[in-house]
């Protein structure tokens, strides 16, 4: 019985079992299942933009908006120019498909690269990456905002709620939340504050009418 990479024994006997002893009998794309001549291998197309090879490593590529037509609007390659951009070319990069590239010379260069919308912009490699480690520090200044400060641990729940003081499972000792907790109702809390007094527990659980006090 012939081997097909990659598919369960009990399937290729499930197959046999069901179609019979001789795969030439079988529809083709069934046979082409346990043919071990055949190797099983997905072929993609190139995504829109895709670069095929990096020619000048001496820069960072990034797509960026550069809508044209009948609404036209550069702005954004228009600030990054103005940050040190600048167009990527036939000289930097290959693309997988040659209608990304726009207005050839005759020597075959062009500085226009596009994808819909979307034009290939350059910058180099340090500027890249201090956009990027700017970026890092503040994700980790979100997470660790005391992060300059003498303890400089990760943020918690009393970082968001200033005045109010409140805790994590991992903050805090259950057993002892439990030895001060002051149980009372919230509905009987309520009639007292309305009729004027104070509200006096700091655990709430609910008390049927029936048996609220004074009832």
């Amino acid at each position: 019985m012939p081997e097909a990479n990659a598919l369960p024994p009990k399937l290729i006997e499930q197959l046999y079992e069901d179609h019979g002893k001789n795969p030439q009998l079988w529809p083709s794309e069934l046979r082409d299942l346990v043919d071990p001549t055949i190797s099983a291998k997905q072929r993609n197309a190139p995504v829109s933009g895709m670069i095929e090879e990096i020619k000048n490593h001496e820069f960072a590529y990034y797509w960026a908006k550069d809508v044209c037509g009948q609404n036209p609007d550069h702005t954004r390659v228009e600030e990054l120019r103005y940050d040190g951009w600048d167009y990527a070319t036939t000289r930097d990069v290959k693309m997988c498909t040659d209608d990304t590239v726009r207005n050839r010379d005759k020597q075959g260069f062009s500085n226009e690269i596009r994808s819909g919308d979307r034009r290939l912009m350059k910058c180099s490699k340090i500027k890249w990456r201090e956009n990027r480690k700017a970026e890092n520090v503040r994700a980790l200044m979100m997470a660790y905002p005391q992060g300059f400060g003498s303890d400089g641990s990760p943020m918690s729940t009393k970082n968001l709620t200033p005045g109010v003081k409140t805790y994590m499972g991992s903050e805090v000792d259950l057993d002892e939340l439990a030895r001060k907790r002051v149980v009372s109702s919230a509905a009987e809390d309520i009639e007292r504050t309305e009729a004027g007094e104070r509200a006096f527990g700091n655990t709430s659980v609910y008390v049927p009418p029936d048996k609220r006090k004074g009832k």
